[in-house]
């Protein structure tokens, strides 16, 4: 298209865009000197040829608007002086990024760029430009050293590493699954063995630095801005990025960038989209931060683990995918841990640890496989319920419970680790570690292990820390008289926390973008009384946790009126304001009675509380050969088809 009618169909867009621009600009919801809006673009080329192409015409349209609707541009050197707090940014401050250093931005954009005084960033992966055929797009061409050179000398384009061949996927599990390279643990078919720690800094390290060395001798200047390929990385590799000097480091995380923490900039990935204006607003008014509502089935890795058979494992994940798929939802929550004898108490796992042993390395594969179809994994984990190698050892964390006049181990369906002795904290950790580094998820739902009841936790390290918290030395009978008993109640409930929070501490230093979501049973939901028993308090999950999954089993809890239950559970949920955080999870098998409830009766109950107001529903368990419950029948309430956005 010619610069000409380019211009023609901007000044006609202009004049549309001044008619619109008052009500744009009350909707406004970016503030002035703390936030700004980082957009994220690629190739611009004539005519859009890939997803996330934006032609040169959109692009121009889109600057219009820009400069019609009261953003201003900023550059980088503005947000560094902001967070040094040596200047405000703007209202409605906008920063263009560039990735990939695409030849269009050198024929097209760069000129335009010049036309209207605009400051941008062009990231470059500085093994494609001697080698393009490494690039995503083979066909595609891309900046020469000349080019990049040119721009970089101007005061308005600055040059980022987007890494030197990070830019990639490699191998992540047996099974041979791709990620993206700046995040994953490589996988040694040939060895059979995972990257360590230490090789995957080392890695990331020699990678920014050759870009540095490149980008320093072929275009000149110091690069201080990191841009990680797929917005995918750990804080290893900040860890190693800060070591070689970058001050800002842009990831593809959705919602508003942040003065404050220029180390994770979160951008708008920028696609075509036919009503692109009114698409901007919508999500201009909830500061571009993602909204689901999230439709999951809780599936049991139990099911599709055919032990000693990779391949019939495998074919049975197909069957499951291809079930979950007809039935619509957007969210798995994925058993992470073996426990066929239904016991609770986890002696293997499903993914490659140090701790227990391993029933087989499937669950990377199954989480892979699932997210390829557009469907976030939330991996399903147990807090405390480990059965250790060490029998003395196991038995020596266990909690403690006070019955029948002396202290013993517990005898709750759950033999959990005590969360108050430090080794728990140790044991536990490394098994999460080891989770975050070698399974690429979304999220984690923390088991309903977490809990100790009104005869729990009498171990020694516990009876320690109320002595140091609260200054008495704690005995049975105490536990049942004021003071004493409500100090030990929130030391037990505090505890409990803390340990998760430890948890998801570990877990986020490899996965920092996952939500965190908790199982809570239902009367502590109902019941703030109801906390003594099992040392779990429903507005410190809310407080606590991304998602708190109430555990609405009719069946299990022997609800006679379940409307009126139900009903309950949403009203208490809506008095904290806190239905976008909570997930009502509902029963479709009787476990006393050993039978699958009626699917028209499961779909009947997720459309009473959705019409009661409910916007986040899951179901368990589910059973792909039995088409339990059935996908005619469920699908239509349990369906979140366009919910899932990715970040």
């Amino acid at each position: 298209m010619s610069w000409e009618r380019i211009l023609l169909s901007v000044n006609i867009f202009r004049v549309l865009a001044v008619l619109l621009a008052l009500p744009w600009l009350s909707a406004s919801s970016a503030q002035a000197g703390e936030t700004f809006i980082a957009l994220t673009y690629h190739d611009i080329p004539e005519a859009e040829m890939v997803s996330d192409d934006i032609s040169q015409s959109q692009f121009v349209k889109q600057l219009e608007f820009f400069k019609t609707h009261g953003f201003t541009f900023v550059s980088p050197q503005d947000l560094l002086a902001a967070a040094q707090g040596h200047a405000t940014l703007p209202n409605k401050a906008l920063l263009l990024t560039f990735d990939d250093a695409y030849e269009s931005f050198y024929t097209f954009v760069y000129p335009v760029l010049r036309l209207y005084n605009i400051p941008a960033v062009l990231s470059v992966v500085t093994s494609w430009i001697d080698n393009p055929q490494a690039s995503i797009y083979r066909t595609k061409k891309l900046m020469s050293w000349e080019q990049l050179r040119e721009v970089g000398a101007s005061r308005l384009v600055t040059i980022a590493s987007h890494t030197h061949a990070q830019h990639k996927y490699i191998q992540a599990n047996p099974a041979g699954n791709v990620e993206p390279a700046s995040e994953t643990f490589r996988y040694f078919p040939e060895a059979q063995r995972y990257e360590t720690e230490a090789e995957f800094r080392t890695r990331v390290r020699t990678d920014l630095a050759k870009s540095i060395e490149m980008l320093q001798s072929k275009v000149g200047g110091n690069p201080y801005i990191l841009t990680w390929p797929y917005g995918a990385y750990n804080e290893l590799g900040l860890q190693e990025a800060a070591s070689l000097g970058f001050k800002i480091v842009l990831t593809l995380q959705a919602g508003l960038g942040q003065v404050r923490d220029l180390w994770r900039v979160k951008r708008l990935y920028m696609i075509p989209q036919l009503y692109w204006a009114p698409l901007f607003k919508e999500e201009l008014a909830r500061q571009f931060k993602e909204v689901v509502q999230m439709r999951a089935a809780q599936v049991d890795l139990d099911a599709i683990v055919e032990p000693g058979s990779y391949a019939q494992s495998n074919h049975n994940l197909g069957r499951l995918i291809e079930r979950l798929v007809a039935l619509g939802v957007n969210t798995v929550f994925m058993q992470g841990f073996a426990d066929r004898d239904g016991s609770g108490n986890i002696k293997s796992l499903y993914f490659h640890n140090r701790v227990l042993p391993v029933e087989m390395d499937f669950l990377s594969h199954a989480v892979n496989r699932l997210r390829v179809r557009g469907i976030k994994v939330f991996a399903w984990m147990p807090v405390l319920s480990y059965e250790l190698p060490d029998p003395r050892l196991n038995d020596q964390l266990k909690v403690r419970e006070y019955k029948d006049g002396q202290l013993q181990i517990t005898t709750s369906w759950y033999r959990r680790l005590s969360p108050f002795d430090p080794q728990t904290l140790g044991i536990v950790g490394k098994i999460f570690e080891d989770l975050a580094m070698h399974v690429n998820f979304d999220g984690i739902l923390f088991q309903d292990d977490a809990y100790l009841n009104d005869f729990e936790d009498f171990h020694p390290a516990a009876l320690e820390v109320f002595a140091k918290r609260y200054g008495w030395e704690l005995q049975p009978g105490m536990v049942r008289e004021e003071p004493w008993r409500g100090q030990w109640l929130d030391c037990k409930t505090e505890v409990l926390n803390e340990f998760i929070n430890h948890l998801t501490a570990i877990v986020r230093r490899y996965r920092p973008q996952i939500k965190v979501a908790r199982n809570i049973y239902s009367e502590p939901a109902l019941n703030p009384t109801a906390q003594e028993w099992f040392a779990q308090n429903f507005a410190s999950f809310l407080a606590s946790y991304d998602y708190t999954v109430i555990m609405a089993y009719t069946r299990m809890e022997k609800i006679k009126n379940k409307s009126s239950w139900y009903a309950r559970l949403v009203e208490r949920t809506r008095n904290f304001g806190a239905l976008d955080k909570v997930v009502f999870k509902v029963q479709t098998y009787d476990w006393q009675h050993k039978k699958w409830l009626n699917s028209r009766c499961i779909t009947q109950d997720l459309r009473f509380l959705v019409a009661q107001g409910a916007r986040h529903l899951a179901y368990y368990p589910d059973d792909v050969y039995l088409n339990k419950p059935e996908i005619d029948k469920v699908s239509l309430m349990i369906s979140g088809r366009g919910e899932v956005r990715d970040n």
